[in-house]
């Protein structure tokens, strides 16, 4: 069994400037550039600590990462036509189960989003993992442990109606 060394390093960072980076949502899932001492490090945000009530950072870990090592990151879904399907024009309604995917693939093709189209999903369908077109080099990880794993991402659903059927029922024999 081998053992890696890790190096770890405790840096500062511009809070104001590090909270403006931070409403962007390419952040979480970027390649970010971080110049530590001159020194030019590629890494990703691995993960943030905020305040319970203030709108402080109280920690960020950062993961150093090269173009062609093998990383696993969460990668939000843009849902593109959600109001315009055919399934919410015919009344339907939208549910986003997910709204983001664990991925697996290189630092270098590590996507800022991934887009799932809706247009055609019909009232009581709904899109599944492996439905999703995926970039080049891009795979998700709850699809590499089977097929039990391939879960519904969004879906539209009948609208419920304001009388329950057994109202309808009573108003139908008299």
């Amino acid at each position: 069994m081998s053992t890696v060394a890790v190096k770890r390093r405790s840096i500062t960072i511009d809070h104001n400037e590090l909270r403006k980076h931070l409403e962007h949502e390419a952040f979480y899932s970027h390649i970010l550039d971080l110049t530590i001492d001159g020194a030019h490090n590629k890494v990703i945000l691995r993960d943030l600590h905020r305040h319970p009530y203030k709108p402080t950072v109280l920690h960020a870990d950062f993961q150093r990462v090269s173009e062609t090592e093998t990383i696993k990151m969460k990668v939000p879904l843009h849902y593109l036509n959600k109001d315009t399907s055919v399934g919410a024009k015919a009344g339907g309604v939208v549910n986003i189960i997910e709204t983001d995917v664990e991925v697996n693939c290189t630092a270098a093709n590590l996507p800022e989003f991934i887009e799932v189209d809706m247009a055609n999903l019909q009232v009581g369908e709904s899109i599944h993992l492996s439905d999703i077109k995926l970039p080049e080099g891009v795979t998700l990880v709850a699809l590499l442990q089977g097929d039990d794993h391939d879960q519904a991402i969004v879906a539209i659903h009948a609208p419920k109606d304001s009388k329950s059927d057994d109202e309808e029922a009573g108003e139908e024999e008299a």
